[in-house]
C-alpha cells in the first residue's frame, strides 16, 4: 500500500485528479471532467483519487496526503457511492474549519445511495459557495445531585431515622429528576441534530436539482444520439415501435429537464423516463443482434421478452420508492396503507437494495417527497402511476395529464 500511496501522491503533484486502473472505464467521465473544472476555479488545492468499487480506503488516503506533502483537501471516491475526505492546512485554521463544515453540510444533503461522482460535485460546489453548517444545540446537562451531611446532636433514634428516610427520599427524587432531565435534553439534541433550518433545506433542494439537471442533460444528449442512429436503420415493425416508444419517453424527459421550474420529484420522473427510453433502445438492439442468423419473424422478440431483464443485460428499473436511490434489485410487495389515493392497497413494485432491507426489517420506507409529504400521498401523475410501475404507460399518462 505504501508504494501505491507514493505513486499516487507523486502523480497528484502534476494533476489534481488520479484515476486508478480499477476505476478506468467505470467512472462517469463527464461528471469527473465537471469536477476538474470546479477544482481549477477554487482558491485552495483539492486533490481527487478515484478507486474501484471496493470502497474508499481511508488508510491509503491518509498515506497519500502525507507523501504528497501539500496543503489542501484530499478526496477519495469509488465507482459506487463511497466518499472520504482528509485535509491539511498549516496555519489556516479558518479554512480548515470551512472544509470540515462543508463536509458536514454535504452529508446532510446527499443520501447513502447518491453516486460518488455526484457527491464529489456537490462537495466542490459547497467549497466554491460555502454554506452555514447546521447548528446542533448542546443541551445543558442537569447539575449533579449533592448530598449534604449536617452534623448535630440527635435527640432521639426516631428523629434520626425519620430524618434519614427524608434525606434518602430527597436524594432519590433528585437523581430521578436529573436523569429524566438529561434524557429529555439528549433526546432533544438528537432530534435537532437531524433537523435543518428551512433556509438550508431550500439550498439543499436547489443544489440537488442543479446536480440532477446537469446529469440528466448529459443522459438525454447520449440517448438522442442513440435514437437518431436507430432511426437511420431499416427496422422491423416491432423494432420501429420500440424506437418510437424510446423517442416518446426521451422527448418527455427532455421537456422536464428543460423546464426551469421542474421540481426535484419531476427530475426524478425524468430519470425514470430516460431509463425507460434506454431500455427500449436496448431491447431493439438485442432483438436485432439475436435476429441475425436466426429467425426473422417477430417470435424471437416476443419469447425473449419473457426472460428477465437482468439475464438479458437490459437496464434495470429504478427504485419506485425513490428513483434517486438508483437501480432496483427486486420486485417486492409494498403496502400503501394510509397513502393518498392508493390507501389500503398493496402493490408489487421494483425496489432498491436499501428499501428491500427496510421492508425486511419492518422499517418505514423512505419515499421521495413531493412538497412536504411522501409523493404517494399526493395526486400527481407520479403518485397515480408509482413512476410507471402501475397503471399502464407512463408517457401516455403524462400526455393525458398535460392535455
Amino acid at each position: 500500500m505504501t508504494q501505491q500511496a507514493q505513486t499516487i501522491a507523486e502523480a497528484l503533484k502534476t494533476d489534481p485528479v488520479y484515476v486508478t486502473n480499477a476505476a478506468k472505464g467505470e467512472i462517469n467521465d463527464t461528471l469527473l471532467q465537471k469536477a476538474e473544472t470546479k477544482i481549477d476555479n477554487l482558491d485552495f488545492d483539492v486533490f481527487v483519487i478515484v478507486t474501484g468499487d471496493e470502497g474508499a480506503d481511508r488508510d491509503l488516503l491518509e498515506q497519500i496526503k502525507v507523501f504528497n506533502g501539500g496543503e489542501g483537501s484530499f478526496i477519495m471516491i469509488d465507482t459506487s457511492t463511497d466518499l472520504a475526505v482528509d485535509y491539511t492546512f498549516e496555519d489556516q485554521h479558518d479554512l480548515q474549519m470551512q472544509v470540515m463544515d462543508q463536509l458536514a453540510v454535504g452529508h446532510d444533503q446527499w443520501s447513502y445511495s447518491t453516486p460518488s461522482e455526484t457527491k464529489l460535485n456537490m462537495l466542490l460546489d459547497l467549497y466554491a459557495d460555502p454554506q452555514e453548517a447546521p447548528k446542533f444545540e448542546s443541551g445543558q446537562e442537569a447539575p449533579g445531585s449533592e448530598v449534604q451531611t449536617v452534623e448535630g446532636p440527635s435527640s432521639t433514634a426516631t428523629l434520626f431515622l425519620g430524618g434519614a428516610v427524608l434525606v434518602l427520599a430527597l436524594v432519590v427524587a433528585l437523581i430521578w429528576f436529573a436523569r429524566s432531565r438529561r434524557e429529555r435534553v439528549k433526546a432533544a439534541r438528537t432530534r435537532r441534530r437531524f433537523e435543518l433550518p428551512a433556509r438550508l433545506l431550500d439550498r439543499v433542494d436547489d443544489l440537488q436539482r442543479k446536480t440532477l439537471r446537469e446529469g440528466l442533460s448529459e443522459d438525454t444528449t447520449e440517448l438522442a444520439a442513440e435514437i437518431t442512429q436507430l432511426q437511420t436503420q431499416n427496422l422491423s415493425t416491432a423494432d420501429a415501435e420500440g424506437a418510437e416508444r424510446a423517442l416518446d419517453a426521451y422527448q418527455m424527459a427532455r421537456s422536464i429537464v428543460d423546464d426551469a421550474e421542474a421540481e426535484r420529484i419531476d427530475l426524478a420522473g425524468a430519470m425514470v423516463l430516460l431509463r425507460q427510453a434506454g431500455r427500449e433502445i436496448a431491447e431493439v438492439k438485442l432483438h436485432r443482434a439475436t435476429k441475425r442468423g436466426a429467425q426473422k419473424s417477430g417470435g424471437s422478440r416476443a419469447s425473449g421478452s419473457a426472460k428477465s431483464a437482468k439475464n438479458r443485460g437490459l437496464p434495470q428499473s429504478l427504485c419506485t420508492v425513490n428513483p434517486l436511490h438508483g437501480e432496483a434489485q427486486s420486485n417486492q410487495l409494498v403496502s400503501t396503507e394510509r397513502k393518498g389515493h392508493l390507501a389500503g392497497k398493496s402493490v408489487r413494485v421494483p425496489v432498491c437494495a436499501g428499501c428491500l432491507s427496510d421492508l425486511q426489517s419492518g422499517r418505514e420506507l423512505q419515499w421521495i417527497f413531493d412538497g412536504d409529504r411522501p409523493y404517494v400521498e399526493g395526486r400527481s401523475v407520479w403518485a397515480q402511476t408509482l413512476f410507471g410501475a402501475i397503471g399502464g404507460d407512463l408517457v401516455t399518462a403524462l400526455h393525458r395529464q398535460g392535455s
